[in-house]
C-alpha cells in the first residue's frame, strides 16, 4: 500500500508539501499541486479519513442509525439529512440495525469510535437500554420511535393519522379490515392504533390485527388469506408492507382487489394502486439535521418536534357547483411547462369530464394574441409572462375577487413573496402564480473546487476562485476560464441574446445588481444614469469571452451548460430542469448561488380568466387546481417551478432539482418592479424591452458607444413610457 512517503518522493516534493497538497493546506504552486495529485492516482493513494479525524481529535461526522433502506420513508429520511449535513461540510454515515439490538449496539460503538459529533437514531432498543447505550454523545436526535421524555424527538401525530385513516374506511362503507403494522412496542406503531381502533370500535367495524416486520410480512399475509377470511380493506403504517401485501394478494387470491390503506412518504406524482396517507419524512431528516448541527433557531431548544402531516393529498379536490363544462381553451406560451400543463390537465379531463384544450404561440407571436383576445370570447384562460400583467390585465382579465370571496384562502398555500408579483395589479387579484421563476447563478462545482485551478487562479490575479458576487468578479472569472493558456480546457460563459426582449433582459440583469429597480425618485424609468453605464459596459465585456454562438433563448443556454462547453451561466430556475436533460456531461457537478447583486429578475407564468369567458367559474376551478397541492407539486416533479411553499419541503423533488430551494427564496430578495408598488400606470413591457433590447444591440455590434445608445433610448423612454 502506496505512503505519502511514496507520494512525495514520486511528485519530486517534501513529505509536508505533499501532506498539505492532499490536506487542501498551504501555498502551493499549482505545478507542485498537479504533481503530487497525480502521483497520488497513480499510486493508489488515498487519505485515511479516520486517522485524519483522530488526528483533529473531533469529526464532523454525523451518524444515522436506521433500522433498514427497504423502506421508502427510512430512504427520504437518510438522503435529505445527509444532502442537509454534506452542504454544511458535515459527513452523514448511514448504519443499518435491522432492528436488532445487538446490531444496534455495535452501531453506537462504531459512532463513538469516529467521534460522531451527533448521532440522529430510529432506535428499536427499549428507555433504559436507550439511556445506557447512547451515553455519551453530546448531540442526539430520536426520529419516528420516542427514546425518552428528556431526549430531542422528531415525529408526526401518529395517532390522528390512524384516526383519520379509520374516518375515509368507515366513509367508504367497509365492514371487515385487516390491519397489519410493525411491533406496538414501538411509539409510533402504537399511536397509530391508539387512533384507528377508537374510530374503527366507534363504528363498530370489524377488524383483525396482525404485527409483522418487512421480512415476515409475506409470510404472514399468506397465512392470513389461507383462513379464507375475506377483508373487504387492508390498512398498513408503511408502503412496504403494503408493497408486498399488494404481491401477495395478486399471486395468490386471482381478481382480489381489495383496497390498501398506508402511511406513506411524500410521492409527488399521483400513484393509483394505494390509498396514501403521506407524511414528510425528507422534512424530518432535514430538521435532525439542523437540530444535531444547531441551525435550528426556532425550534432548536424545543424537545419534541411534531411535524404536520399532509394526509390524504387528494388530486380530485375540485369544486364546482355545477355540471362540468364541457371544454376550457387555454392561450399560452411555447415554455417547458406547457407539455407539462398539458400532460396534468389529463387527470382535471379524468375527475370531471372536460376537455382542456391548448392553443401554444411563441413568445414573438403571443402578445398580437392577446390583443385580439380583448374583443373575443374564444379563450378561457391566459396563461401569460408574468411581466406582462400590469399591462394586460385590466383590459382581458376578470378579477378573481369576483369569483371568490374570499381569494385570502387560495392565497394561503403560495410563497408569499409572489402575491404581489404573480397576482394583483393595483390592487386587485387578477391572476394566480403558476410557473414563477428566478434567475439563477448556475456553475461548474468541480472546476471551482478544482485545486490546480484555484492555483492558477490565484497566481493569476492574486485573489481566490469564488462563486462571483458582482458582474466585474463575473467577467474576471469568464475571463481566466476562457483565456488563460495554463488550461488543459477552455470553458465560456454565457450571454443569451435571441430577440430584444432578451437581449434586453441581459442587460437588465447586470443593472438589477447596481440598484434596486428602474425608476428615480419621481417614478420615472431612468437606463442612462451611472448604474445603466456600468451594466453595458459589464454586458459588452462579457461578451468576449462567451463561444461567440449567438444563442437565442434560455432553453439553448441550459443545453449548452449541460453539454459541458460552459463554467457559468445565469438562467431562469424553470429552464434549468433542461441541464439535466439526456447526456448531460455535469450531473452531479451543478453549482447553483445568487446571481452577482442578490438582486435577481423574476420571471415565469401566471394564469388567469378572460373577462368574455362564457365558462368563467369552470376556468376558475382549473387555474386553482392546477396552481394548488397536489398539482402544482407535481408539475415540479416534472421539471416545472411550484407556487406552493409544501413543494420546497418534498425531498423527492429538491433531490432532483436542488436549486428549486434558492429559486424559493429569491423571490423575497427580488426588487425588480417596472414601476413603483403604489403607482397605477399601465407599464407597457413590449414596448420597453424594445427599446432597451436595440440600445443594447447597438452596442454590441459596434454601431454606437455605450452612452451614446442609453441616452437615444432614454429619450424614446421618456416619450413612450414615462408620458
Amino acid at each position: 500500500m502506496a505512503t505519502i512517503i511514496d507520494v512525495a518522493r514520486m511528485a519530486g516534493v517534501s513529505q509536508g508539501t505533499a501532506s498539505n497538497v492532499l490536506n487542501g493546506k498551504g501555498n502551493v504552486s499549482s505545478e507542485k499541486i498537479k504533481a503530487v495529485e497525480e502521483a497520488a492516482k497513480k499510486l493508489g493513494y488515498t487519505i485515511n479519513e479516520r486517522a485524519k479525524m483522530l488526528r483533529k481529535g473531533s469529526g464532523n461526522i454525523i451518524c444515522v442509525i436506521v433500522p433498514s433502506m427497504e423502506r421508502r420513508h427510512y430512504r427520504d429520511f437518510y438522503y435529505c439529512l445527509k444532502s442537509y449535513a454534506e452542504k454544511r461540510g458535515y459527513t452523514a454515515e448511514l448504519l443499518i440495525t435491522n432492528d436488532n439490538r445487538q446490531t444496534e449496539y455495535s452501531m453506537i460503538q462504531w459512532a463513538k469510535s469516529v467521534m460522531a459529533m451527533g448521532v440522529a437514531s430510529i432506535t428499536c432498543l427499549g428507555e433504559k437500554e436507550v439511556k445506557e447505550a447512547y451515553a455519551g454523545f453530546e448531540k442526539l436526535c430520536f426520529v419516528e420511535r420516542k427514546a425518552t421524555e428528556d431526549l430531542d424527538y422528531i415525529g408526526f401525530d401518529y395517532e390522528s393519522a390512524g384516526g383519520q385513516i379509520a374516518e375515509t374506511v368507515i366513509s367508504a362503507r367497509y365492514h371487515n379490515v385487516l390491519v397489519v403494522t410493525d411491533s406496538l412496542k414501538f411509539s409510533n406503531e402504537n399511536e397509530f392504533c391508539r387512533g384507528l381502533y377508537k374510530m374503527l370500535a366507534q363504528e363498530k367495524i370489524k377488524f383483525f390485527h396482525i404485527t409483522t416486520d418487512s421480512r415476515r410480512v409475506s409470510h404472514a399475509i399468506i397465512n392470513t388469506l389461507v383462513q379464507e377470511n375475506e377483508y373487504d380493506a387492508i390498512i398498513t403504517t408503511n408502503i412496504r408492507f403494503a408493497e408486498k401485501i399488494r404481491n401477495v394478494v395478486t399471486n395468490f387470491s386471482a381478481g382480489n382487489q381489495t383496497p390498501i390503506f398506508t402511511l406513506s412518504p411524500i410521492t409527488s406524482l399521483p400513484e393509483k394502486d394505494y390509498r396514501k396517507y403521506e407524511l414528510n419524512y425528507g422534512l424530518v431528516g432535514k430538521m435532525a439535521a439542523e437540530k444535531i448541527i444547531g441551525d435550528s433557531k426556532e425550534n432548536g431548544a424545543e424537545k419534541e418536534l411534531i411535524c404536520e402531516n399532509d394526509g390524504f393529498r387528494e388530486w380530485n379536490q375540485i369544486t364546482l357547483n355545477k355540471t362540468p363544462a364541457d371544454h376550457l381553451r387555454i392561450l399560452t406560451l411555447d415554455s417547458p411547462e406547457t407539455m407539462i400543463l398539458q400532460g396534468l390537465a389529463k387527470l382535471y379531463t379524468e375527475e370531471t369530464g372536460t376537455q382542456i384544450q391548448f392553443d401554444v404561440f411563441s413568445y414573438d407571436d403571443i402578445y398580437e394574441q392577446f390583443m385580439k383576445a380583448e374583443n373575443s370570447d374564444y379563450y378561457d384562460i391566459f396563461r401569460m409572462d408574468v411581466t406582462w400583467l400590469p399591462l394586460l390585465s385590466e383590459r382581458i382579465l376578470v378579477p378573481l375577487d369576483d369569483m371568490t370571496p374570499d381569494i385570502d384562502e387560495v392565497y394561503k398555500e403560495y410563497i408569499p413573496a409572489l402575491i404581489d408579483k404573480y397576482s394583483r395589479v393595483h390592487g386587485k387579484a387578477y391572476a394566480l402564480p403558476i410557473t414563477p421563476s428566478t434567475q439563477l447563478l448556475f456553475y461548474r462545482k468541480d472546476l471551482f473546487e478544482n485545486t490546480v485551478i484555484k492555483r492558477l487562479y490565484s497566481e493569476k490575479y492574486k485573489a481566490e476562485l469564488k462563486i462571483p458576487k458582482t458582474f466585474e468578479e463575473y467577467n474576471k472569472i469568464a475571463e481566466f476560464f476562457a483565456t488563460s493558456d495554463r488550461l488543459e480546457e477552455h470553458y465560456f460563459s454565457n450571454l443569451t441574446l435571441g430577440n430584444l426582449g432578451v437581449t434586453a433582459t441581459e442587460f437588465l440583469t447586470r443593472l438589477f445588481s447596481h440598484k434596486n429597480h428602474l425608476y428615480g425618485k419621481d417614478g420615472m424609468v431612468v437606463i442612462n444614469d451611472t448604474a445603466g453605464v456600468k451594466a453595458l459596459e459589464e454586458l459588452l465585456t462579457a461578451k468576449q469571452y462567451t463561444d461567440k454562438k449567438v444563442v437565442h433563448w434560455w432553453k439553448t443556454s441550459a443545453k449548452d451548460f449541460a453539454d459541458g462547453k460552459l463554467v457559468m451561466m445565469i438562467n431562469f430556475s424553470n429552464y434549468a430542469s433542461e441541464i439535466l436533460g439526456a447526456g448531460s456531461k455535469v450531473v452531479g457537478n451543478i453549482g447553483v448561488a445568487m446571481v452577482p447583486g442578490k438582486n435577481p429578475i423574476y420571471g415565469g407564468g401566471t394564469v388567469g380568466i378572460s373577462k368574455n369567458s362564457r365558462r368563467k367559474e369552470d376556468a376558475f376551478a382549473f387555474i386553482k387546481w392546477i396552481t394548488t397541492e397536489p398539482a402544482a407539486s407535481g408539475m415540479a416533479a416534472l421539471g416545472s417551478v411550484s407556487p406552493c411553499a409544501k413543494t420546497y419541503n418534498k425531498y423527492d423533488i429538491i433531490d432532483v432539482f436542488p436549486w428549486l430551494e434558492l429559486s424559493k427564496d429569491c423571490f423575497s430578495k427580488s426588487h425588480t418592479r417596472r414601476i413603483p408598488a403604489d403607482s397605477d400606470k399601465a407599464f407597457d413591457e413590449i414596448k420597453f424591452l424594445n427599446i432597451v433590447g436595440m440600445a443594447v444591440e447597438n452596442v454590441l455590434m459596434g454601431f454606437l458607444p455605450v452612452e451614446e445608445s442609453l441616452n437615444r433610448a432614454q429619450k424614446l423612454i421618456d416619450e413612450e413610457i414615462n408620458k
